[in-house]
């Protein structure tokens, strides 16, 4: 590659993100790492709120103000049981929240030719933050959870950085233009293997006892489902015609542009600690 070229590329990557990332980037780690075990839980319930407001600002943008409410309710509800580590009262709770829903949406909806979708729609918001966002939580309860935590939180946020990097220096192929066009097939090798390194390293200095073979599976994974819900999000946002899903965070945009890739990679680390290392750690 051209040096020249490199150093456009590389020019793209704007200051502003990266300043950004210092200033927040800090404090998560240290009240997750130093913090009484309420901290992350009350991280969880702020974030799954703000990112609940800008997911209806983007899905439903013309629903009524206690559609909106009851959405964003029923959501942090989710990150209230998981908080206090009520998974017995999640299944229920989902019967309640869509029981809740239909009778909200034939009250309120003036025309029932809207009133499904916009019901669909609710529920949608409802499961794709509050409920798959509060497996954050739910790590956090497991057996040297805060550990875990934070190697989630490494290893995924790993797989963006070399994700970002690796697609503005070698990207070629595009990965799915149609739903992000800046995403190249380069971007998610590197988010991949940035997420076994980091994985590798993690686990060398704080997992002494995690089997090296088990962290390969386990890093390539964090940083595969890393990039589905980022890439899910994207098709949210192009849906919706925005670049991004807000502006909380100058040069990283909104709160779901920063928990999109915790979406799916956090269930998937949840039940693989569950379900392959149950017996082994």
């Amino acid at each position: 590659m051209d040096p020249g070229n490199r150093e456009e590329r590389m020019g793209r990557i704007e200051k502003k993100k990266v300043i950004t990332a210092l200033l927040i980037v800090p404090p998560i780690i240290g009240g997750i790492a130093l913090g009484p075990s309420p901290t992350l839980g009350l991280m969880v319930l702020i974030a799954t709120f703000l990112g609940l407001r800008e997911y209806f600002r983007l899905c439903l943008p013309r629903s009524k103000p206690i559609e909106k409410t009851i959405g964003v309710g029923l959501g942090l509800i989710f990150s209230i049981l998981a908080l206090y580590d009520k998974t017995s009262a999640i299944i229920p709770f989902f019967i309640f929240a869509f029981l809740l829903l239909a009778l909200l949406f034939m009250v309120t909806s003036d025309s029932l030719g809207s009133s499904v979708s916009n019901f669909a729609l609710t529920f949608l918001g409802i499961f794709y933050v509050g409920f798959l966002l509060s497996y954050v939580t739910l790590i956090r309860n497991m057996t040297d959870g805060k550990i875990w935590v934070l190697f989630l939180i490494l290893t995924v946020w790993a797989g963006d950085i070399f994700a970002l990097f690796s697609g503005v220096l070698f990207g070629r192929h595009k990965l799915y233009p149609k739903i992000s066009p800046n995403k190249t097939v380069e971007g998610l090798i590197g988010a991949i293997l940035g997420s076994l390194l980091i994985a590798l390293l993690y686990s060398y200095f704080f997992l002494p006892s995690l089997n090296r073979w088990t962290v390969l599976p386990l890093g390539a994974g964090l940083g595969f489902f890393g990039q589905l819900g980022d890439f899910i999000e994207s098709m949210i946002k192009r849906s919706a015609q925005v670049k991004d899903s807000g502006s909380l965070f100058p040069g990283h945009g909104g709160m779901l542009d920063r928990l999109d890739s915790f979406l799916f990679s956090a269930p998937f680390l949840h039940y693989f600690l569950s379900l392959w290392l149950e017996e082994t750690l």
